[in-house]
């Protein structure tokens, strides 16, 4: 994977403390290269980025195979 560039970084001042952006502490966001002022802003803005994308998510369809659902039939049946 291609590491994040500060001359990419869409900002200049961290989001988190307002803070000028360090080069260790880049990620990247929906394509773009975003910064922060330190590693643990930037994790912060992750763990809080995945909680959300996390909770947004529809729950997976669960499909069951065709024989899975003979042998429900079967054990209702029984």
């Amino acid at each position: 994977m291609i590491a994040p560039r500060l001359e990419d970084c869409v900002n200049d001042l961290c989001p988190l403390t307002r803070r000028p952006v360090s080069p260790d502490a880049l990620t990247f966001y929906k394509g773009k290269v975003v910064g922060f002022a330190d590693r643990q802003a930037r994790d912060t803005f992750l763990a809080a980025m995945l909680a959300f994308e996390t909770a947004i998510q529809p729950p997976p369809e669960v499909r069951y195979s065709k024989p899975l659902r003979k042998r429900e039939k079967e054990l209702e049946a029984a």
